[in-house]
């Protein structure tokens, strides 16, 4: 079996069933970045738990803290985005469109970026 593409096909799957719109924000000393612009994607945004954890599929992300929240973003949709501390990302579907902003980004995962967010 091939793992690159069982991985692709599983990624696309869980991006199917659970992702929704989002708009990324570039930002830049606080204001509108010119060199990036803002991208509308679907994606996976995951609220904590009581507990903290964040479920996705049936496998669970703990490396993100208790409070934070967590967007998992396909590579293989947006393989060019660029994505900063301090960025905003809007959930465009969610009631009162509410806003965070980027904590981190971990690029170390084969076929998705994991971003945490914390409200903003």
């Amino acid at each position: 079996m091939d793992w690159q593409a069982a991985r692709s096909a599983a990624i696309a799957a869980v991006h199917t069933a659970f992702a929704e719109p989002v708009r990324h924000s570039p930002l830049k000393n606080g204001t509108a970045d010119p060199s990036r612009p803002l991208t509308d994607l679907m994606a996976i945004l995951h609220s904590p738990s009581v507990d903290g954890s964040i479920s996705l599929g049936n496998g669970m992300i703990t490396t993100v803290s208790a409070s934070a929240h967590a967007l998992v973003i396909s590579r293989a949709a947006y393989p060019n985005i660029v994505l900063r501390s301090k960025d905003k990302v809007r959930a465009t579907a969610r009631p009162g469109s509410p806003w965070f902003e980027i904590s981190k980004i971990s690029d170390r995962h084969s076929g998705i970026i994991l971003v945490e967010l914390s409200e903003a």
